[in-house]
C-alpha cells in the first residue's frame, strides 16, 4: 500500500505541551535555594537566641554576685558590751539606792554605723530573782568599727520594796568586802546605717551577768558575761 498522509485535528483545549528537560533543573535549583535560605534563617535565629541566653545568664550571675556581696558586707553584727564600772549611791541605810552602771560598747561592723534608740525603763538590775530597780537606756550614735562608746545607765531602786539584806550588807559594810553577783538586762531598737542610708532595723536585747568585789566604795568587776541578741 502506498504511504498515506493523515491530518488529525485536535481541539485547542486538549493540546498538552511537554516542558523541556532543562526546566526541571531550574525548578530544582529554586527549591534548593529556598531550603538553604530557610536553613540560614533558622541558624541566625538560633545564634540570636543563644546570644540572648548567654547575656541573660551573665547578667544573672552579676546580679547574684552583687546581692551576695552586699549581703556579706552589710549583714549586721550584734554589738558587744562589757561592764566597766558600778557605783552605788544611798543617802542612808535602808533608803532606795541608785545604781550607776557604766558599759563599754564595741561595734563589730566595719562598714555600718549603729543608732541606739533610747528606751524608757528599758534596763533592769536583779540580784538572783529579786528586782533591784529600773532605768532608762540612753540613745547613742556609734560609728563603724568604734570600740570606745560609753553607756551610762542609772538604775533607780523600787521605793515599794526593801533592799535585799545581802545587797544592803555589801553596800553598808566598808570594812569587809562582800562580793555580789548581779544581772543587768536592757533593750533598745537599733538602726544600722551606711552614711545616710538606713539599711536594717532590729531590736536588741542584752543580758550581762557580772560579779563585783563590793557594792561599797572601791567596787571592782571581778567577772562578767554579756550576751547580745538581735531580733
Amino acid at each position: 500500500h502506498p504511504l498515506a498522509t493523515y491530518v488529525v485535528q485536535v481541539p485547542k483545549d486538549q493540546i498538552y505541551r511537554v516542558p523541556p528537560p532543562e526546566n526541571a533543573g531550574i525548578v530544582e535549583r529554586h527549591r534548593e535555594a529556598a531550603k538553604n535560605k530557610g536553613k540560614k534563617s533558622k541558624r541566625k535565629c538560633s545564634r540570636y537566641l543563644i546570644c540572648i541566653a548567654m547575656v541573660l545568664l551573665v547578667i544573672g550571675f552579676l546580679v547574684s554576685g552583687a546581692i551576695a556581696a552586699v549581703y556579706f558586707i552589710f549583714t549586721p553584727k550584734a554589738p558587744n558590751f562589757t561592764v566597766s564600772k558600778l557605783h552605788v549611791k544611798q543617802q542612808k541605810q535602808g533608803s532606795p539606792p541608785t545604781y550607776d552602771v557604766t558599759l563599754k560598747a564595741k561595734n563589730p561592723n566595719e562598714n555600718m554605723g549603729i543608732h541606739y534608740k533610747s528606751d524608757e525603763d528599758g534596763a533592769t538590775l536583779t540580784f538572783w530573782t529579786k528586782n533591784l530597780g529600773f532605768g532608762d537606756f540612753p540613745g547613742l550614735e556609734q560609728k563603724p568599727g568604734d570600740d570606745s562608746s560609753i553607756f551610762a545607765i542609772k538604775i533607780h531602786a523600787l521605793k515599794t520594796k526593801a533592799v535585799p539584806p545581802n545587797v544592803q550588807k555589801s553596800i553598808s559594810d566598808k570594812k569587809t568586802k562582800r562580793q555580789i553577783s548581779l544581772k543587768l538586762k536592757f533593750e533598745s531598737p537599733l538602726v544600722f546605717n551606711v552614711w545616710f542610708l538606713k539599711l536594717w532595723k532590729q531590736d536588741m536585747t542584752v543580758n550581762c551577768a557580772f560579779r563585783v568585789s563590793t557594792m561599797a566604795q572601791g567596787t571592782k568587776i571581778l567577772s562578767q558575761n554579756c550576751k547580745t541578741k538581735l531580733s
